[in-house]
């Protein structure tokens, strides 16, 4: 049985890198506003008919009683985070991307210690500390010493943006631990659609440009990180804990590095020795729960990432 919820973890990691890799290829076809309303369109014709399968939600009440909270996520997590995202890819390599949103763990304790007065312990500081130099090793091509010198690259600085929001989204998304998880993503995904639409004008779709690959591409963002990802998460979570399954997050950047070689993309020394420094911080920073914390999390709602990225794994991660 574990070593099944092993390979569901893994399973949704190699998906959230895939959302990366793919995102990369589908915004040359589509742009990045289309990629992202689509990918939630596609998640939500589906999410909502397997919540309604599934929780038999109260819709009318969860809406009445969660309205404010329920906007405020799908604005952020869903709309701004997933466009950031995409348009990030036009610039930048989807190896960066899974490096830079390595950060957002970072990003959480200190807004975590700032507004919710949360204590950060020295090995968990140090980790990220470590992380951020690889990241910086990263975008820098391993000049650490020419970082205020470096000319550098639009897609890196708006993923760094995507980041920030991804964090207020983990803190916000604790709120919403009392709500069907199935249902919870399915509202916020139709309301991310709903604030895309207008957008959509902004960047008109050429459809003489879009290749059968590019529609494979937007059908694989729209149901596997989307849905696969967080249905294998909670999966794992279950039988693993909270603490244990967030450490296969550690794994995407590397499974994010490989897709990209599959699909053509070269990768860098400085890619290589940053992501080795990164995961080594995520490693020294991962605060091993208690079993009696872990059971006790594992039965905690985890909300959307948009890659759908769960609570729980925002809280000891990350996109």
């Amino acid at each position: 049985m574990k070593t099944k919820a092993w390979l569901f973890l893994i399973l949704a990691n190699i998906f959230w890198a895939g959302n990366l890799v793919f995102g990369k290829s589908v915004t040359a076809d589509f742009p990045p506003v289309w990629a992202a309303f689509l990918r939630w369109a596609i998640a939500a014709s589906v999410l909502l008919p397997m919540a309604q399968l599934v929780e038999k939600p109260s819709w009318i009440q969860i809406w009445r009683r969660n309205w404010g909270l329920l906007l405020f996520m799908s604005l952020i997590g869903i709309a701004i985070y997933t466009l950031l995202t995409y348009t990030a890819l036009k610039y930048t390599s989807s190896t960066n991307g899974s490096l830079i949103n390595s950060l957002t763990p970072a990003v959480v304790s200190v807004l975590s210690f700032l507004f919710l007065k949360e204590k950060v312990k020295f090995r968990q500081g140090a980790g990220l500390i470590l992380s951020l130099i690889g990241v910086l090793t990263v975008l820098t091509k391993g000049r650490l010493l020419a970082i205020f010198d470096t000319s550098y690259n639009m897609g890196d600085a708006i993923l760094l943006a995507a980041v920030f929001l991804w964090a207020v989204y983990s803190i916000v998304s604790k709120r919403a631990q009392h709500l069907p998880p199935i249902a919870f993503v399915a509202m916020t995904a139709v309301l991310g659609v709903l604030f895309m639409t207008p957008l959509l004008f902004m960047q008109p779709l050429h459809r003489e440009q879009v290749t059968p690959l590019g529609i494979m591409g937007i059908i694989y963002l729209g149901l596997f990180p989307s849905i696969g990802s967080f249905l294998f998460w909670n999966r794992g979570v279950k039988e693993l804990g909270a603490g244990k399954a967030s450490i296969t997050m550690n794994l995407m950047p590397i499974f994010t590095a490989g897709l990209s070689i599959l699909f053509g993309q070269p990768l860098l020394l400085s890619q290589v020795i940053g992501g080795t420094i990164v995961i080594a911080g995520m490693l020294l920073s991962a605060n091993p729960m208690s079993r009696k914390q872990a059971v006790s999390n594992a039965g905690a709602h985890h909300g959307g990432e948009l890659t759908l990225k769960p609570v729980s794994h925002i809280e000891s991660k990350c996109t």
